[in-house]
């Protein structure tokens, strides 16, 4: 008894403190879930203009979940694994057509410590739906760093010759495919099969690319990246989805699928 007396400050405290942690977390999940429900609210209006619809958690997931998981970037390294409070999920999506081209827009988010508690992170991943190719990727070369000074011409040279999942996992050819020298300067391609690259990556659709990229807001368009990989073409954003960008991204890049002769559309269920 004499213990529990002494011991009774220290497990106040403590229970005091898993209270406030616990009353913390729920505020917090409650915010992030009005604040879904608000943004599923805001979207409604285009994806009803588009003939759409807006699709909740249990049916929002990407196309190309199994190919990269959501946050991808924050949840590879033991730090990122310390700092993780919650497992990425995705919370909404929006679903329409654009032309003959079926189009997913999913949001996923995850909880995170910061430097001054816990925040959420947010992304958003564009997705068409495209008869399957042998994979490829094309990103936007990158010539000044933040600050604006000029970069070396491998600046970034990691990001730019990452390989897809598909490749990876069975150690496949990944291979740079040497553009005319007017796009070159733009963008950057590696390929499993630098034949089909090269059909697809037509001079029109790269010049189209080109223009698109340019009227982007500056942060999408500086770091425009498509992965063409097991039937889907997709790239992903910071942030929760903004409708006011949702279509000149899709236009850009359905615009570039409809001048690559290789790349058709397909239904997201055909197997």
């Amino acid at each position: 008894m004499e213990i529990l007396k002494l011991l009774w400050p220290s497990l106040a405290v403590i229970a005091f403190s898993l209270s406030a942690v616990a009353v913390r977390r729920w505020w917090q999940l409650r915010r992030n879930r009005k604040a879904d429900a608000d943004q599923a609210v805001a979207l409604a209006p285009l994806a009803a203009e588009l003939g759409g619809e807006v699709v909740g958690a249990d049916r929002a997931a990407a196309w190309s979940a199994d190919l990269r998981g959501p946050l991808a970037s924050h949840v590879t390294g033991f730090v990122d694994k310390l700092l993780q409070r919650s497992k990425p999920r995705y919370d909404l999506a929006l679903d329409f057509r654009r032309g003959p081209w079926h189009v997913r827009v999913a949001q996923a988010s995850m909880r995170r410590q910061g430097s001054r508690g816990v925040i959420r992170l947010q992304e958003h991943r564009f997705e068409v739906s495209t008869a399957r190719i042998a994979p490829m990727r094309l990103t936007r070369r990158q010539h000044t760093d933040f600050l604006g000074r000029s970069v070396a011409p491998g600046y970034l040279s990691g990001w730019l010759a990452a390989q897809p999942l598909t490749v990876a996992r069975t150690n496949a050819e990944w291979l740079p495919l040497r553009l005319p020298p007017e796009t070159d300067h733009e963008f950057a391609v590696f390929a499993n099969d630098l034949a089909v690259a090269s059909r697809a990556f037509t001079p029109e659709a790269l010049e189209w690319l080109v223009d698109q990229a340019d009227a982007l807001p500056v942060v999408i368009g500086r770091f425009l990246s498509l992965t063409f990989e097991n039937g889907i073409v997709y790239t992903t954003m910071r942030g929760p989805i903004d409708e006011q960008t949702v279509l000149p991204v899709v236009d850009a890049i359905v615009g570039a699928l409809d001048r690559m002769p290789d790349v058709r559309p397909r239904h997201p269920a055909a197997v």
